[in-house]
């Protein structure tokens, strides 16, 4: 018994020196660094650099020190010294905001870009909505010329700014660049959104005015382009471009004033080299040759100049030239289409189909070669012109049925499908017979030529069962219809991947009433993801392909599966938030990965701010990681901007409703889960009506417990509040 006392008191005195001796050295530190922060306040910066060394060898490398002593270095112009301790500090801490915003600074002046970016990847990390950091980073990639780069942080400055500090000079600073950016891309339609916005903040700003309306040009809006420009001269009429833009805007259009905006712009701009508004002049004043001359020079330097196109067509419709007239018809069809200014190519479609109509008449063309199987010559031998006239009626259905699809008439676009396909079919009939021909068969060259032709009618054939099965899938009465044409397109070529994509969509479509279905869908994709690896040259299928198989797999709970082929498919196109937003959701549906989850869905909102499934998405991410409040703002968010369109998804309701259940908010929360019951049936995804129905009974019944309480039932909020 003594000896285990005696032990046991040596121990403690063993102990008691050591913990005397850290309390000395905590004391002492604290005095050091008071000491420090005294003198630097003081501005005795030898004296408190002398402090913060001596509390460091006490205590070791800390955060607060190790940036005083760089701030003093820097004072004393030491750059280099300054740089050394704040990468100790952020060594120390990699959380320190302070010494990371500081280092990133001095990085930035000195153009070292690389180390920049890795101090800013520091900051974004722990807060990815930083301003300062969102904005040098965009700047950074801007220098370094990654523009791809630069887009996602200026994006994501936007959506900072929208929340922070609201600064305009930041917003237009992202939204010129982002506008920019776009037109280099040649995506206009994304340029015209970001100057439109641009406008809108800066509407004194006339070149922003005059973008947004040659912009409208570009994308097909050209009564939209010239009433953007009409406005901008009337707040400043000497805008001379203004005037260059509406004469070949009017032209286009056919509109007389053209001339009118011409002579306008000529007063205004005496100096101008000569372009598309002497084709344009020459026109409207009946010098047919000399504008044929000017329009031919616009053509020579860009093949898709509209107004050219236009231009020849009025020169040889007037001349009778009807060949010519056709041809520059179904350019402007083309050209137009491209531009999405659909009006204009169904216009122009209607022109070329009549000329056609009128060749066939005048040719016998159809009751020559319409003829059956059995009626064909032998030996067989289509004659050239009506070959072409065939040909040229193929370009012109498919052609017109895209832009049908585009403008949603798809009930007519699937008949055009059709008449593609019957003439396309009957000139496989006549290629088929042609090579029975002897004078053909016999002839090497000929011989190659017909069995390419051959190759390339299977190939169109196939092509355009494709389109119409994809049209056909559209409606859901016509499923049936689209999965026969999809069969069709398959009997045709076995090994092309598409049909069996569009079988896999339209068997997607199908398991909305029948669930079996999503196997069959799934099967398809992976069909024709197998077949494309297989065959294309980049071992590669699009990442539409995996997308979809990834959304068939994750309904079948092969998440794993799904989870390969949604990350496939974020690998070959990696900005698609669709996709993003996909991937990040399930993750959060499973509660697993919500870092993950949060970054992708934040990047998803970098290309779509507005978008109500999105901002849905990022807020159910942040109530999985507790973050109510956030999750209440974006959901609210979300709800806002479906209002705007007419419709809220009942999972947004019931996002809704859990949020405010967990803020205690009984009253708001019962409201949007009853909102929820009513609208169930409307909801994008399938939600449990058992548990729903539990939560209004269980708060419908605490509601009533405090009213016989006599008390008044409150929102968790005003309850806090008391």
């Amino acid at each position: 018994m003594f000896r285990f006392l005696l032990s046991a008191l040596l121990g403690v005195l063993l102990v008691y020196p050591a913990l005397a001796l850290d309390e000395a050295i905590e004391k002492e530190a604290s005095l050091k660094l008071s000491q420090g922060f005294n003198a630097y306040y003081a501005e005795k910066t030898v004296a408190a650099a002398r402090a913060f060394e001596e509390y460091i060898k006490l205590k070791g490398d800390s955060e607060v020190p190790l940036r005083y002593l760089a701030r003093i270095a820097l004072s004393g112009g030491d750059v280099q010294s300054a740089i050394l301790y704040l990468e100790r500090a952020i060594k120390a801490d990699a959380h320190a905001q302070p010494s990371l915003q500081l280092l990133s600074e001095i990085y930035l002046k000195q153009n070292k870009y690389d180390d920049a970016l890795r101090v800013m990847g520091l900051i974004l990390k722990d807060d990815p909505m930083n301003e300062r950091a969102l904005q040098v980073t965009a700047y950074i990639y801007q220098q370094k010329q990654d523009s791809r780069q630069a887009a996602t942080y200026y994006k994501r400055l936007i959506i900072a700014v929208q929340k922070g500090s609201g600064s305009p000079d930041l917003v237009s600073q992202a939204l010129y660049f982002l506008g920019n950016y776009y037109y280099q891309e040649d995506n206009f339609a994304k340029s015209l959104s970001y100057f439109t916005k641009l406008y809108e903040l800066e509407n004194d700003n006339m070149r922003y005015l005059h973008i947004v309306g040659e912009l409208q040009k570009v994308t097909g809006q050209f009564a939209q382009s010239a009433a953007t420009h009409e406005k901008l001269i009337e707040r400043q009429p000497d805008f001379t471009q203004a005037y260059e833009s509406l004469a070949e805007t009017y032209f286009i259009l056919g509109d007389k004033r053209s001339l009118d905006m011409a002579v306008k712009y000529r007063k205004l701009k005496k100096d101008n080299k000569p372009g598309i508004l002497d084709g344009i002049e020459q026109f409207l004043e009946g010098k047919e040759d000399e504008a044929l001359k000017a329009f031919d020079a616009i053509l020579t330097a860009n093949q898709n100049r509209l107004s050219a196109r236009i231009g020849r067509y009025r020169i040889y419709s007037r001349r009778k030239q009807d060949t010519d007239a056709r041809n520059e018809a179904f350019a402007a069809v083309v050209i137009a289409q491209r531009l999405s200014a659909y009006s204009l190519a169904r216009e122009y479609a209607h022109i070329t189909l009549a000329y056609l109509n009128g060749q066939a008449a005048a040719t016998d063309f159809r009751k020559r070669f319409f003829v059956a199987k059995a009626a064909l010559p032998s030996p067989a031998n289509l004659d050239g012109e009506s070959e072409q006239l065939a040909i040229d009626f193929v370009e012109l259905y498919t052609t017109h049925a895209a832009t049908l699809d585009s403008t949603n008439e798809r009930r007519v676009a699937i008949t055009y499908h059709e008449l593609a396909a019957q003439v396309i079919e009957k000139l496989q009939l006549w290629y088929v017979a042609m090579l029975q021909n002897p004078a053909i068969s016999g002839d090497a060259a000929k011989r190659t030529r017909v069995e390419k032709r051959i190759r390339e009618a299977k190939n169109q054939l196939y092509q355009t069962r494709v389109n119409q099965a994809w049209t056909q899938a559209t409606f859901k009465n016509a499923l049936a219809d689209a999965d026969r044409t999809a069969e069709t397109a398959i009997a045709i070529e076995k090994e092309y991947a598409t049909a069996y994509f569009v079988k896999g969509i339209i068997h997607n479509s199908l398991a909305e009433k029948n669930p079996a279905d999503y196997k069959t869908a799934a099967d398809f994709f992976l069909k024709a993801i197998r077949i494309t690896e297989l065959r294309s040259k980049k071992k590669v299928a699009p990442a539409n392909y995996y997308f979809y198989a990834g959304m068939m797999l994750e309904k079948l709970n092969d998440f794993t599966n799904a989870e390969i082929n949604l990350k496939r498919a974020i690998e070959l196109d990696p900005y698609n938030p669709t996709y993003l937003n996909f991937l990040g959701y399930i993750y959060s549906l499973r509660n697993i990965k919500l870092p993950d989850a949060n970054s992708l869905v934040l990047r998803a909102l970098e290309d779509d701010p507005e978008n109500e499934a999105y901002l849905d998405t990022f807020g159910w991410i942040q109530f999985k990681l507790g973050n109510y409040r956030e999750a209440l703002e974006q959901l609210t968010v979300a709800a806002s901007f479906s209002q705007k369109k007419s419709f809220v998804d009942p999972v947004i309701y019931f996002h809704l409703a859990e949020v405010h259940y967990v803020l205690k908010n009984r009253i708001t929360a019962l409201e949007y889960y009853i909102k929820t019951r009513s609208e169930f049936k409307k909801a994008s995804e399938p939600l449990d009506a058992a548990y729903i129905n539990a939560q209004i009974k269980k708060l419908e019944s605490e509601t009533k417990q405090t009213k016989k309480a006599g008390g008044q039932e409150t929102n968790g909020a005003k309850e806090e509040k008391k």
